[in-house]
């Protein structure tokens, strides 16, 4: 079968690669097809007979229709070959090759006939120029981070963060849909969408539109607390696809004790401070209230992200080597994992949540201790994880919590939308957890050393500027890990957006701010992530936890175990937190 091939400018390649990936008729090739195509990226169109063939090398742009399509087609969402389908995909090119030879049936397509694909789906596109006559839209490669969370981000697991905010009157659909609009424009990274991958590329692209593709807002009734949180865990179990702008959704949820404002913000374009900062500008537009722009300008915030990740500083670079030989020591000792007691086939997160009231909050702030807030936080977390598998009988020597450090410069801490943010870990032995003071003093002396240094996962390094990985290769790197046993993933995460500055504010006429929730995402096997954030004088603590590793009741009582923890530090004098 004869292909017809064109040479297209690279803004053409660029747009048929994402308009490909955004349709529904088109699926990316598997590495059983992509072995027939080396070096090249491949698709095929979902039918079952005529199936239009595309497949990119470099500038180069070949087409041909397939008579019988090799695919799979009874799947919606994932690709995979049939070999029944295959075979018959082969004999009927043979069967063709044969006729062609023997004189019995034309050619069906000779090199001077145009690639042709439906105006509907690629407009302006191969048939002609008219779209490399357009501006060029702002194109800028992923960040380090941007990589790295993309490539741990699956459509099962999604990489992303959970952020809400309860307001204590009723807020207006149409006022809040058109602030969500003034808020994407406002920051680039709350309106990106993802090139297409080129395998000739080292690192993907986030293409910065002028406006968005989608309405990424939805309205919900919620009767009662049940059917809040069955729309958050909803919400939060649904992957984000980067494919069209923006990498967010959102929810205004109607309850009677208030409405609600939930985002869901894929965690490759922006971290839980950048996330906190698109909902204040959300805010500002709803109440009518002037957004002042960010103190330090997009490309400067994004060229200080990589140089802190490129680690050009001496003792950064050599300290962030050894914490890639840390993490390569878990091949030998992995990190203990949690005893799950949840469904095991079941996809998606749940969630409880806890507020400290603000006497709890205030002793937790203003105890003489040596540590942070953040350190009694985590030391809670290890004694947790180490009372709940002694209570499973469950091995748990070395506990290991990923805890992300806001990288952003005092000055626009709270400032810009992106990712800012590196995870380090901080370990503890079973010695370390003989006592909640023993437990402190070693996760404080940790954090204190890792502070300010920008110490990575290995992840992160491995996965770093080196032309030795090109993003094929990284893309299989991490789809090797399962192979490890997962021993290079930790316990369990906890990050903490601490106390914000400003918090987002509606107006005097939606009412005041009741509750505000923040989580980072877990993947399994780190099953349990811990978010914190503190507002009004109140600690707000959520925990998100895949289904796959507690249900409901095991759970809560994870929490409460938790928050037995947490007392201990508080003394007799405060009253326990509880949920």
């Amino acid at each position: 079968m004869t292909s017809n091939c064109q040479v297209l400018t690279p803004i053409e390649v660029r747009e048929l690669l994402r308009m490909l990936e955004r349709s529904d008729r088109f699926r990316r090739d598997t590495a059983l097809g992509r072995g027939f195509h080396r070096g090249q990226v491949s698709y095929r169109e979902r039918s079952a007979t005529d199936s239009l063939h595309v497949v990119f090398d470099g500038d180069r742009v070949c087409a041909h229709v397939d008579r019988i399509c090799p695919l799979n087609l009874d799947s919606e969402r994932f690709v995979h070959y049939a070999w029944s389908a295959i075979m018959a995909h082969n004999w009927s090119i043979l069967a063709g090759d044969i006729a062609r030879f023997l004189g019995w049936r034309r050619q069906r397509c000779d090199v001077e006939c145009p690639v042709e694909v439906e105006q509907q789906l690629i407009p302006d596109m191969v048939a002609g120029r008219a779209q490399a006559q357009r501006p060029e839209p702002t194109q800028i490669p992923f960040g380090l981070v941007d990589e790295a969370v993309h490539l741990l981000d699956t459509e099962a697991a999604p990489w992303s963060v959970q952020l809400e905010v309860r307001v204590s009157g009723v807020l207006d659909e149409s006022r809040l849909r058109a602030a969500l609009a003034q808020a994407m424009r406002s920051h680039p990274m709350a309106r990106v969408r993802k090139m297409a991958s080129v395998r000739s590329l080292r690192h993907d692209h986030w293409e910065i539109p002028a406006g968005v593709d989608i309405d990424p807002l939805q309205v919900v009734d919620c009767p009662d607390d049940a059917a809040l949180a069955a729309t958050r865990a909803e919400l939060q179990s649904r992957g984000v696809p980067l494919a069209e702008s923006p990498p967010l959704r959102a929810r205004l949820a109607r309850h009677p004790d208030g409405d609600v404002v939930m985002l869901n913000v894929n965690h490759a374009a922006m971290d839980g401070f950048g996330a906190l900062r698109v909902l204040r500008s959300v805010a500002r537009a709803y109440a009518g209230e002037p957004d002042p722009a960010p103190k330090v300008g997009f490309s400067e915030a994004r060229a200080f992200a990589e140089r802190l990740t490129g680690a050009e500083v001496f003792i950064i670079r050599v300290r962030r080597q050894l914490a890639l030989l840390e993490k390569l020591r878990d091949l030998l000792v992995p990190p203990a994992r949690l005893a799950p007691e949840g469904e095991r086939n079941k996809a998606g997160y749940g969630f409880v949540h806890v507020a400290l009231s603000p006497a709890q909050t205030q002793a937790l702030v203003g105890l003489a201790r040596a540590g942070t807030v953040n350190d009694v936080l985590l030391a809670a977390l290890h004694l947790a994880i180490g009372r709940w598998n002694g209570e499973h009988a469950r091995r748990c020597g070395r506990i290991g919590v990923l805890v992300p450090a806001n990288l952003r410069p005092s000055a626009w801490r709270d400032d810009v939308a992106g990712n800012y943010s590196l995870p380090a870990r901080v370990s503890t032995s079973r010695r370390s957890r003989r006592s909640p003071q023993a437990a402190l003093a070693a996760l404080s002396a940790q954090t204190r050393r890792k502070k300010g240094v920008g110490v990575g996962t290995a992840l992160i390094e491995v996965l770093g500027r080196s032309p030795l990985f090109p993003l094929w290769l990284k893309q299989v790197t991490v789809m090797l890990l399962p192979l490890t046993g997962n021993r290079l993933v930790d316990t369990a995460m906890l990050s903490n957006l601490g106390a914000p500055t400003e918090l987002p504010s509606f107006g005097p006429d939606a009412g005041s701010i009741v509750e505000v929730w923040f989580s980072p995402p877990a993947r399994m096997p780190l099953g349990l992530a811990v978010g914190a954030v503190t507002a009004g004088g109140r600690l707000y603590l959520a925990f998100r936890y895949r289904l796959r590793l507690f249900n409901a009741d095991a759970a809560r009582q994870f929490v409460d175990g938790y928050l037995a923890e947490l007392s201990s530090f508080l003394g007799p004098a405060v009253p326990a937190p509880t949920r």
